[in-house]
């Protein structure tokens, strides 16, 4: 009770350690990729005809006019939510080096490696890691101060690295923003054990030098 299914290998240690609810089954990931590009072409393609109709619709009814108007900005906002959802799904996905194949992936991997991408990831992680953390009024979510404290020179360490790296590798680079950006994680949910940050922070150094060989769950 409680274990994997026998066909579903076993995800690297600071995948698991990320956050406490389950990790998304990798079947699931790229249905849900596919159902989300699926909602995003036919969003747009909605609000491509309404525009392409609306110039007729002047002529019409002024009530016409508003209704196609909503129309076509509740279809734009459809796709638009698609299309994050899915950018944000694929980061999620680019953490597994089991779907590194996925051609969908492709890009986000590319994203992942660019200089941009890593100075701003850096530059989140200094932020993090800082002894002076400046009030929020609306963060829902802070930084666990006292945890980051006993591994700020290893987030330091991180950031620099991350800067400094030629081809580092892509799930590690994911790795790093889920740290960043998954409220469930180490970084910020005090219900996860503290040592899973510094677990966390270890393996995404690990692999910044380049590919490797995926960790296992014992």
């Amino acid at each position: 009770m409680g274990k994997a299914p026998i066909d579903e290998p076993a995800r690297p240690v600071a995948m698991a350690r990320l956050a406490h609810r389950p990790w998304p089954n990798r079947a699931e990931g790229p249905r849900g990729v596919a159902l989300l590009t699926n909602w995003r072409m036919g969003a747009f393609a909605a609000a491509t005809v309404i525009a392409g109709l609306f110039p007729f619709a002047i002529a019409w009814r002024v009530s016409y006019v508003i209704a196609m108007a909503a129309a076509m900005v509740f279809a734009a906002a459809i796709a638009v939510g698609c299309h994050l959802a899915r950018r944000s799904q694929l980061y999620k996905l680019a953490v597994d080096p089991e779907l590194a194949e996925l051609p969908e992936l492709v890009a986000t991997r590319r994203r992942l490696q660019t200089t941009r991408t890593r100075r701003a990831l850096a530059a989140a992680l200094r932020q993090a890691a800082a002894p002076i953390q400046p009030p929020r009024r609306f963060d829902c979510c802070p930084v666990l101060a006292d945890r980051v404290a006993e591994v700020r020179d290893e987030i330091f360490a991180l950031a620099d690295e991350l800067e400094r790296a030629v081809a580092p590798d892509p799930e590690s680079v994911a790795l790093i923003r889920a740290l960043l950006t998954s409220g469930t994680g180490p970084l910020y949910n005090p219900n996860l054990p503290a040592e899973h940050l510094r677990a966390t922070v270890a393996h995404a150094r690990a692999g910044l030098a380049g590919p490797r060989t995926p960790r296992r769950l014992r």
